[in-house]
């Protein structure tokens, strides 16, 4: 039986994500019988680990499409194309002050997708380990099908007949353009 593969992405983004290589780094010590590759972009390598600065895309998707867990920072791009492979990644969101980014939008963007579903998300280190350790014990449910919010409500919606509006509602709009029109030619 081969080793537990974690597959590890800090993103490629121009700020170090320190934080992340820390906790990684941590919890890879209390389990020393795991793969883990780390592209760590311009963060910490993590100890232990298989380091690249950054992988080509398709070599991160394939050990992705292999990996037992899959680690990300909190930007759409990643996200999503897990979302395209079927992978409910976990996702560690950057956070602003520490040098890490220069507002929360990883935080409202990771908030949103894991309350559809989407990600797995981590605010701790704490937090980050009991997901991976869930990940790899089988504990966590396999990815199957993802989510897609709102399309059920889209599809009701696309299946209602269209809904004329009675005569007298185009009325304000007829006098608003020709008020218009007029203003237009008086100008002139």
């Amino acid at each position: 039986m081969s080793a537990p593969l974690v597959v590890v992405s800090a993103g490629t983004y121009h700020l170090p994500f320190d934080r992340l290589s820390g906790w990684v780094e941590e919890w890879l010590q209390r389990h020393p019988d795991v793969r883990l590759v780390m592209q760590h972009g311009p963060s910490a390598p993590v100890a232990g680990a298989e380091n690249v600065e950054i992988l080509p895309y398709s070599d991160l998707l394939t050990l992705c499409r292999e990996a037992d867990a899959v680690v990300l920072q909190g930007g759409a791009g990643g996200v999503m194309d897990m979302r395209a492979l079927g992978i409910v990644p976990i996702v560690v969101p950057r956070v602003p002050g520490g040098g890490e980014v220069v507002d929360d939008h990883q935080l409202v963007f990771s908030a949103e997708m894991a309350e559809l579903g989407i990600i797995r998300r981590a605010l701790s280190a704490e937090e980050l380990a009991a997901q991976l350790d869930a990940s790899l014990s089988g504990d966590l449910p396999a990815p199957g099908s993802i989510a897609t919010p709102g399309a059920d409500a889209v599809r009701t919606l696309l299946e209602q007949p269209v809904r004329r509006a009675p005569w007298f509602a185009f009325v304000p709009r007829l006098v608003r353009s020709g008020i218009a029109i007029v203003a237009t030619k008086l100008r002139r």
